[in-house]
C-alpha cells in the first residue's frame, strides 16, 4: 500500500481520538478489543481503519467501558460491591 492509498483507507491516531470524540487511552482499548482496526507503525504510532470508524459511529458510537466487577480485596455483600 503506497502513502496515498494509506491517506485514504487510514487516518491518524489523533485524528480519529477527535473524530470519535473519545481519549486516546479508550481508543487503545478499542484497537486491543478488536473493536477498532488499525495498524501500529515502526516509530510505535497508529494508522486508524476509516472503516472501522465509520462501522462504529453508525453502530451507536464508541461503547462504555465494561466493568469486571469487584476487586479480590472486595468485602462485597448479596447487595453488590461495597468498593469505590
Amino acid at each position: 500500500m503506497d502513502k496515498t492509498e494509506k491517506q485514504a483507507t487510514m487516518m491518524a491516531f489523533d485524528e480519529a481520538v477527535e473524530e470519535l470524540a473519545t481519549t486516546g487511552l479508550r481508543l487503545l482499548m478499542l484497537l486491543r478489543e478488536g473493536t477498532v482496526e488499525g495498524v501500529e507503525q515502526e516509530d510505535g504510532s497508529w494508522l486508524i481503519a476509516r472503516t472501522s470508524l465509520e462501522r462504529l459511529k453508525t453502530g451507536g458510537g464508541v461503547p462504555p467501558v465494561k466493568q469486571k466487577g469487584c476487586a479480590a480485596s472486595c468485602t462485597a455483600s448479596r447487595s453488590g460491591c461495597s468498593c469505590s
